[in-house]
């Protein structure tokens, strides 16, 4: 009689603990009723600028001439390409949002647009070069993407201020296999408190509303998984019973060696 109250128990158990395995691998799930931010045109126009940005910063003179000198044509048809490449150099946005840049030191512009730190910093050096010309842009901006099956998850730089949800997702390989077209999400700003879209990109009429979307630096975006209840359940079963098969034959040994003692 113990041993038939210990395998319902175990049965009992197994049954009740599968349902807990049924879909393991779903992250960020969202209540029912969730109230999803509304589709809108999502893109920022100008970038603020924050601690950790990695600022690729170049510095011309009289308004930047040399960068469409006509001395720099090759052949007079094309721009020699190695220009773009030259003085070029990477600076980091501390934690106080101040910047070190040479000749004008350590400079406040976290909370300032592209436009904006530009203009700034053009001002800062006019001190020291006669019509100076600022080129900035962020080198380090990312978004994370799901695809929708473990194991596939990309980190993808972006440099482009206008990368739509479609092209963050084709960058990423697509949506996998197992992925849901019809439930995928965009979430983005603080995560204490981030602001969640919703995309149904199973349909031509879902293109509509995620033409709406471009992604922002730091932006998740998630799509849901799909689960195999059988296998789940095959799964489950297979290791309870695994575990009845263990608690039979202990008993029986136990049995056994309690009648030749």
């Amino acid at each position: 009689m113990r041993l038939k109250h210990l395998l319902i128990l175990l049965i009992l158990t197994g049954i009740f603990s599968s349902c807990r395995v049924f879909d393991p691998s779903i992250m960020l799930k969202t209540k029912r009723d969730y109230d999803y931010a509304e589709a809108s045109d999502t893109l920022r126009r100008n970038y603020i600028l924050q601690s950790g940005d990695i600022l690729s910063f170049r510095l011309f003179s009289n308004q930047g001439f040399k960068i469409i000198d006509l001395t720099s044509l090759d052949d007079g048809t094309r721009t020699n390409t190695n220009f773009n490449n030259q003085n070029v150099f990477s600076y980091l946005i501390e934690v106080d949002g101040a910047v070190n840049l040479p000749i004008i030191g350590r400079l406040k512009i976290a909370g300032l647009n592209l436009k904006e730190a530009e203009l700034f910093l053009e001002e800062q050096y006019s001190n020291y070069y006669n019509d100076p010309y600022v080129l900035l842009q962020v080198s380090n901006r990312r978004i994370i993407v799901f695809p929708g099956s473990g194991g596939d998850a990309k980190v993808i730089n972006i440099t482009n201020e206008y990368v739509t949800i479609i092209e963050a997702l084709a960058i990423a390989g697509g949506i996998s296999q197992g992925g849901k077209a019809h439930k995928i999400k965009v979430i983005r700003g603080n995560l204490k408190d981030p602001e969640i879209f919703k995309l149904d990109l199973s349909t031509a009429e879902g293109l509509k509303e995620a033409n709406l979307y471009y992604v922002r630096a730091n932006d998740i975006i998630y799509v849901q998984p799909s689960y195999f209840a059988g296998r789940q359940i095959l799964q489950s079963t297979t290791q309870v019973l695994g575990l009845v098969s263990s608690v039979i034959l202990t008993y029986f040994l136990i049995v056994q060696f309690q009648a030749r003692a």
